[in-house]
């Protein structure tokens, strides 16, 4: 009986030396190698005063780049008939009126009347549920929606943004 507790000292004793590595070279060796490496990233990164003059060489050649929000002046307001939807199995009415802000020489391309734009906006404002529309902070997440089914009738940046003058629910 002895002779195994001995076994089990001798085991625990073999595991408890084999569970320590490393040692005081290896760690500065690591330490070395980390630092190296982070001298090297920084020694020879660019710096900003040295890509000066390679942006300077091709600022003839770049061609300048539209803004992506265009200037108010620059915008063209197109307003819909205003949409009667009922909501949540005909117990609720939305009356919403929307006018579309389109770029000025892009807006002959937005027809308010068009049937595949009412159906998206159908759609989608049918698809809500009563809590979301009453919702305020939701607002600004439904008319992202609207203008992304704008464009996707129209094209891509066409329409700008959706403005909603109109809101009630009954």
């Amino acid at each position: 009986m002895a002779d195994k507790k001995d076994k089990k000292k001798k085991k625990d004793d073999g595991d408890g030396a084999a569970k320590k590595k490393g040692g005081l070279i290896p760690n500065i060796a690591l330490m070395l190698a980390v630092g190296a490496a982070s001298f090297g990233t920084v020694y020879f990164l660019p710096r900003p005063d040295n890509t000066a003059d390679a942006h300077d060489e091709y600022a003839e050649e770049a061609t300048p780049v539209e803004p992506l929000a265009p200037t108010p002046d620059a915008l063209e307001y197109i307003a819909m008939d205003p949409l009667t939807l009922s909501l949540d199995g005909n117990k609720q009415i939305l009356k919403i009126g929307i006018t579309l802000e389109a770029r000025n020489d892009l807006g002959g391309y937005v027809d308010p009347h068009d049937p595949k734009l009412l159906d998206a906006y159908t759609g989608y404002l049918r698809a809500l549920r009563v809590e979301q529309i009453e919702d305020a902070a939701y607002m600004a997440q439904m008319r992202r929606q609207l203008v992304r089914r704008a464009n996707l009738v129209f094209g891509e940046r066409i329409v700008h943004s959706v403005l909603i003058t109109d809101f009630l629910v009954r």
